[in-house]
């Protein structure tokens, strides 16, 4: 029974995740779509501040959001109605401080980075967008509770396409960094109403401290190993930000996206991860079964896309974004390293989630903070955006560490999971990089085609080469974990 039970489960997670995936895919194409114009239209200082206006956005969400949501879905039990509505009051009381915190900070924070003026609205329209994207906070949850991700992608889709369209129509007609603020209000109000379309609740305020804290005692942990890894992260806005000029964070913000492009599917999976092991996280051989196919599926997925952005990253840039973002290529190739090791991160920490271990992920949230601030004052002062991203790569080295703490916990295999996928993924790179060099890249189309080639001949090598992961990833689609 208890099988037929971990079973079903995984059914419903995977297949949900397929459908998540998959919408995603779109989502993230619109994204680039956007951000590839975004670059086009805007110089390395415009996207500097939206890379500070994207972090201030999500740090401050991040403290807000309290890790109420994540209490909710982590509960075994279906939560009352009472529960919902004391954790949403209480989140509201947060988040509508944050917001109001915000919205009176904006002028110092526009005087900090030398902007002019008129951008003080940016910054309090992310205050305004806090408080607005908390009432999505509880119909999300309830949808993840159900593993109903196909709704989950219908609204984050929608999120994805209200905010590229606004932006890009915004800059178009001469609005500058003013639009991102814009576009991420339009972003939130599409979420807020698309979520508690999809998943209506009664969402009446009800104060009840003692009922409430209970979930904030569950969630803050949770939430402190977010915050803590944006606080590791505010390195690029604050600090490079200040001592090497809003035009450094613009090259580093590009050479992230870039580098962390093919990671969408891990990011994707791991909504998938903590309601999937925390339903079976009482039969150790199920769980660990779970893990080890989570690492496949999801390596199986980063590989090829990372190592094809990786030997086509000079067309793809000159083409794609502009000559004028070539000087961060070399900070993108260091950066990509985290291809190889945030999609096994990412299985990891879930593990450790769904086990209530909350402890150790924020004992190596702290570990990756220290590190980067150690490694990265020196390095920048010295390298600028290399020195940034030489410190992140020694950082990423401190989840070795995490993975055998983790192993220490339930006996799961890594290597066999990562190794086939990636031995064969540089090898098609390879290929692709020898016939660029004898046939090079000159326009959009001949890129598509090598890309697309690559795409091909990846997935083909990998049915004979290697049939248990392409199994793997196949079951994990339809739901057969």
């Amino acid at each position: 029974m208890q099988e037929r039970t971990a079973s079903a489960i995984a059914r419903e997670a995977v297949r949900g995740g397929g459908l998540l995936g998959l919408r995603q895919v779109f989502a993230q194409a619109l994204n680039l779509a956007g951000y590839a114009i975004l670059a086009r239209l805007l110089g390395p200082t415009e996207i500097g501040v939206l890379g500070i206006v994207l972090f201030v956005f999500t740090f401050l969400g991040t403290c807000g959001g309290a890790g109420l949501q994540a209490s909710l879905i982590r509960l075994p039990d279906e939560p009352t109605a009472d529960d919902y509505r004391a954790v949403f009051t209480l989140q509201e009381a947060i988040m509508g401080v944050i917001a109001l915190f915000a919205f009176a900070a904006a002028p110092w924070l526009a005087a900090l980075y030398g902007r002019p003026p008129e951008e003080v609205w940016l910054f309090r329209l992310v205050g305004i967008t806090l408080f607005v994207t908390s009432f999505q906070a509880i119909p999300a949850a309830k949808l993840e509770r159900r593993l109903d991700f196909g709704r989950v992608a219908l609204v984050e889709v929608s999120q994805a396409l209200a905010y590229n369209v606004v932006v890009v129509a915004l800059v178009w007609r001469g609005w500058g960094t003013l639009s991102f603020g814009v576009a991420l209000l339009v972003r939130a109000l599409t979420g807020a109403l698309l979520a508690s379309a999809v998943s209506p609740w009664s969402a009446r305020p009800r104060w009840d401290w003692a009922q409430a804290s209970s979930f904030l005692r569950i969630g803050a942990p949770l939430q402190g190993t977010a915050v803590v890894s944006q606080l590791k992260d505010s390195i690029t806005p604050i600090f490079i930000g200040l001592a090497a000029g809003t035009a450094t964070v613009g090259y580093v913000q590009w050479a992230q996206t870039l580098a962390a492009g093919p990671l969408w599917a891990s990011m994707v999976l791991s909504r998938v991860y903590l309601p999937t092991f925390a339903r079976v996280q009482r039969e150790p051989a199920t769980l660990a079964r779970f893990v080890e196919g989570a690492v496949r599926a999801t390596h199986a997925l980063v590989a090829p896309a990372a190592v094809l952005i990786l030997v086509l990253i000079e067309p793809i840039t000159a083409i794609v974004f502009g000559p004028q973002w070539l000087p961060a290529v070399p900070i993108f190739r260091i950066l990509w390293i985290a291809n190889l090791i945030v999609p096994t991160a990412t299985a990891v920490l879930a593990f450790l989630a769904a086990l209530g271990d909350t402890r150790t992920s924020l004992r190596f949230a702290f570990i990756g903070f220290a590190a980067t601030w150690l490694l990265g004052v020196p390095l920048v002062m010295l390298a600028g955006g290399i020195g940034y991203a030489l410190a992140n790569a020694g950082v990423l080295a401190t989840n070795l560490l995490l993975f055998r703490v983790a192993r220490g916990r339930l006996n799961f295999r890594l290597l066999p999971a990562m190794v086939p996928v990636w031995l064969w993924a540089f090898t098609v790179g390879a290929l692709v990089h020898v016939a660029a060099r004898f046939h090079p890249v000159t326009g959009l189309v001949q890129l598509a085609v090598y890309l697309a080639a690559g795409g091909f001949l990846y997935a083909a090598g990998l049915f004979f080469l290697a049939p248990r992961d392409v199994r793997q990833v196949w079951d994990w689609t339809r739901g057969r974990a």
